[in-house]
């Protein structure tokens, strides 16, 4: 019987076979690895909004002198809106229809869930409170964030 040399049938149906399962294998981890990133995308951007805040929040309180005019939150969900205003004239406002924060007239701060304003007057400081929400960032309850002025 004479040898025969080539490619059988059962060879190439192996080959496809393994190529297929190398190629499942690669694009699901190729899946797991973009939707990780758009993941990491979206706390980005909320890490971005809260430290824009942040900022122009801090450096406002840390300004020498200013006290709070008056901190005040009106309307239900979801027309909600809250403003704090201070001595300097720079008044913070949220406006839960725009989701945004604002500082005077100019937008700072997008896509916030919950920005509520108040404060106390203790021992000579005031303490204003801040509960924001702004996507899975949550700074409400015993994590509210608490700045006091240097009066």
């Amino acid at each position: 019987m004479k040898k025969e040399k080539g490619v059988t049938l059962i060879s190439v149906i192996v080959y496809v076979i393994g190529l297929l399962i190398v190629v499942g294998v690669i694009s699901t981890l190729t899946g797991f690895f973009y939707k990780n990133v758009n993941i990491n995308t979206d706390n980005t951007e909320i890490t971005k909004q809260f430290t824009k805040f942040n900022s122009y929040f801090t450096s406002e309180i840390n300004e020498k002198g200013i006290y709070v005019l008056e901190a005040k939150t009106s309307g239900e969900t979801p027309t909600t809106t809250s403003y704090i205003a201070f001595s300097n004239g720079v008044t913070y406002t949220f406006s839960e229809e725009n989701k945004s924060i604002y500082r005077n007239q100019v937008k700072i701060c997008t896509n916030v869930d919950r920005c509520l304003f108040s404060y106390d007057f203790i021992e000579q400081k005031y303490i204003v409170y801040v509960d924001l929400k702004i996507g899975n960032l949550e700074r409400t309850g015993n994590n509210i964030l608490t700045y006091t002025l240097s009066y």
